[in-house]
């Protein structure tokens, strides 16, 4: 009779450790989740307030006519557009043979 309630006790005990491993598992899965997701969060966060700002400037005419006509070269009517371009570079390299 002892044996059985021996038994009983160790496979009782064996089934608590067991569900208290997978609980741990379970639990640290989830914090390396959480911790990606928070950082995911945050990005999406910043990428939010870049936007945001945008909205602002490009909400201002001035703003908007001064990127339209960064883009296109457009130009109101009388007005008269310079377009600089860099000098050449000297991209000649000296090599001896011998």
């Amino acid at each position: 009779m002892r044996y059985w309630k021996a038994m009983v006790f160790v496979l009782f005990f064996a089934l608590v450790a067991w569900g208290l491993v997978n609980l741990y598992v379970a639990r640290r899965q989830a914090s390396e989740r959480a911790g990606i997701l928070q950082s995911e969060l945050n990005e999406e966060k910043t990428k939010n307030q870049n936007l945001a700002s945008q909205l602002q400037y490009y909400s201002s005419d001035n703003n908007l006519v001064k990127e339209l006509k960064e883009q296109t070269s457009y130009k109101n009517p009388g007005e008269k557009v310079i377009i600089l371009v860099p000098g050449a570079t000297s991209t000649t390299s000296t090599t001896s043979t011998q």
